[in-house]
């Protein structure tokens, strides 16, 4: 079962805690500047999943970004971008019978356009469908 449309549901998102610590400690990455996607295989037994083949984490480090209303734009362009190309990576890992866990942090010093980031994301998910 597959998540229809360009929507991105609550069951989508990676909100498990001890899902992410252990993307950050195991998982394999693709740095394409600005942003490092992290991800993960998972086996089917993990109990996490839902409909969706994928579960993604957005970050963006308060380092870079000290006001939040900066980092929550960032955020909110990189969803944006992820849900109307998110396709690309859906129907390989639909069609291989995998999932994954995956992260994307946003590495930049500026705030960026939609353009710059729907691009990269384009880009970084076509080279993570390569990966897998």
């Amino acid at each position: 079962m597959m998540i229809n449309g360009h929507t991105f549901s609550k069951c989508e998102r990676l909100l498990h805690r001890k899902v992410i610590d252990q993307l950050f400690r195991r998982g394999r990455y693709i740095y394409i500047f600005p942003f490092k996607i992290l991800y993960l295989d998972v086996p089917e037994h993990a109990g996490i999943f839902g409909p969706s083949p994928a579960k993604v984490l957005f970050t963006v480090p308060k380092r870079r970004f000290k006001n939040a209303s900066s980092r929550n734009r960032i955020k909110r362009l990189l969803r944006e971008a992820y849900r109307k190309n998110k396709p690309i990576l859906y129907d390989p890992l639909s069609a291989k019978g995998k999932l994954l866990i995956l992260g994307i942090v946003y590495n930049g010093n500026k705030e960026p356009a939609y353009h710059e980031i729907e691009s990269k994301i384009i880009l970084a998910l076509n080279r993570l469908v390569v990966e897998i």
